[in-house]
């Protein structure tokens, strides 16, 4: 058969010529020393194995610090920190930073140092505690020990705002949201957060923990804000430091363009810093109550009374109506009210008013009235003690109104001198009155009066020998006696 020896046969009996000698000697020898070179690789590869070795390599918050050949080496520092922290955060669950990471690598002929690595890890690991993560809109703002003191602190942060135990009656009422409510009566049918709030398990820093009531603290404090500040007239950086707290070096660190003698000019903006509240307590309450309602003022005009008189016809008398509103209060301040319901229980009635339309006269009849109640006179005008009496005197009276004697407009009302409290009345005819010693004035200059106004009250100011109105006429410039006219 082609391409094979016959059975029994030997390989040199199939040689034929020294040509094909020579052929097989190269092929056999070639064969020879392929299996001579597999058999030593083989040998210096099993030989150069044994000279890897695995490493680890030792990071923190991905910065490397060192390599090891024995990752006990770094579980005996971890072990050391951690009983370490224990004698000061002894209630706390406490583990390496999660920071810390540790990557193995084969690496033939491995170049490390533990002594360095630890060294190194000593100094910058952290030891981390179990912790609870306050998360507002994502971001972690506080942590605490607990699921349960995250909780605690959300609620001690509505009851600032809430009593406990309604608080506590929330759930129940909003079931009750629709019921109808009677006066006074009122139920709170929401106090949520105006931010999504959400607990996370995390590590923390065991200083950055903090307790309840820090947590409170903290979620009403806020945290820092980037803001803009407008420049306003007598705005200084050292002004708007204080303005927000800032120191001015970290105000002038906040604005690279600042420095401590720049001329601010109004209308531009600097940049700050201020707290705000990360979240704010929102409470909805639905109430009832009975308040008055306004009654309405009807006037009636009537030109039986002088223009400027009133005189109330009926009294008016307020009403009362019910009303269910729904209140909503952002950290205890009222940011809107809306009336759901309202029911009129008594309506009010109207204050009915005559309103005069007579056009008062400031011109004089011609014709006087008494200017008093009544009364005697008790001195007429002539020569007395000495000198002239310019009028009449009259006392005497129960009622110690003092009228104007006729038409006119007030020219003069204050005290003067010797005749005290004084009203003179111009009846634009070319007649002036003068009323003296009131001891009240009830008209003011410009004033137009008709006759018979009450302009005073009889009484005894200045030069005065008791109680008696001093009545003048003056015509023309000229005083004349008064009772000419009567």
């Amino acid at each position: 058969m082609k391409g094979k020896l016959p059975k029994g046969s030997k390989l040199a009996s199939h040689i034929h010529g020294p040509e094909q000698k020579r052929t097989l000697f190269r092929r056999a020898t070639m064969i020879a020393c392929c299996s001579l070179a597999i058999t030593i690789g083989s040998v210096y590869a099993d030989n150069k194995m044994s000279d890897f070795e695995t490493v680890y390599h030792i990071y923190i918050d991905g910065e490397m610090i060192g390599t090891v050949n024995d990752k006990d080496v770094v579980e005996e520092i971890i072990e050391q920190k951690i009983a370490e922290a224990k004698k000061t955060y002894d209630s706390y669950e406490l583990s390496a930073d999660d920071a810390l990471e540790f990557i193995p690598e084969k690496v033939f002929n491995p170049q490390y140092n533990n002594n360095k690595a630890i060294e190194q890890l000593s100094s910058k690991l952290s030891v981390a505690a179990d912790a609870t993560a306050i998360v507002v809109d994502g971001k972690a703002v506080a942590y605490v020990k607990t699921k349960k003191d995250a909780e605690k602190a959300i609620e001690s942060l509505k009851l600032q705002y809430v009593p406990e135990d309604l608080l506590a009656e929330v759930d129940e009422n909003k079931e009750k949201k629709d019921d109808p409510l009677k006066n006074g009566e009122s139920i709170i049918l929401d106090v949520r957060l105006s931010e999504k709030v959400s607990f996370e398990s995390k590590k923390a820093k065991p200083d950055d923990i903090l307790s309840v009531k820090e947590a409170v603290s903290l979620l009403n404090k806020g945290t820092l804000t980037p803001k803009k500040h407008e420049i306003e007239e007598g705005d200084v950086l050292g002004s708007i430091a204080n303005q927000y707290d800032l120191k001015l070096d970290q105000l002038l660190s906040l604005n690279n363009d600042l420095a401590e003698d720049t001329v601010l000019q109004i209308g531009d903006t600097v940049n700050v810093q201020a707290y705000e509240p990360v979240t704010d307590v929102i409470m909805e309450k639905k109430a009832r109550k009975e308040i008055k309602v306004d009654y309405e003022i009807e006037v009636i005009e009537t030109d039986d009374m002088y223009k400027g008189d009133t005189k109330v016809k009926q009294e008016g008398q307020k009403g009362k109506k019910s009303i269910e509103y729904l209140l909503v209060k952002e950290n205890g301040q009222v940011i809107d009210k809306e009336i759901l319901e309202e029911d009129v229980t008594q309506e009010p009635v109207a204050k009915v008013v005559y309103k005069g339309t007579k056009v008062i006269p400031s011109r004089g009849t011609g014709s006087f009235i008494w200017p008093t109640y009544g009364g005697s006179i008790t001195s007429v005008m002539g020569y007395r003690w000495g000198r002239i009496h310019k009028g009449l005197d009259i006392a005497g009276v129960s009622n110690r109104g003092i009228k104007a004697a006729d038409n006119g407009t007030v020219e003069f009302a204050a005290y003067d001198g010797t005749y005290g409290n004084k009203v003179i009345i111009n009846h634009n005819n070319g007649t002036k009155t003068l009323y003296a010693h009131m001891s009240e004035i009830k008209v003011s200059v410009g004033q137009t009066v008709p006759k018979g106004t009450v302009i005073g009250i009889m009484g005894s100011t200045g030069n005065s020998t008791g109680v008696h109105l001093h009545f003048e006429v003056i015509k023309n410039g000229k005083n004349i006696d008064p009772q000419t006219y009567y």
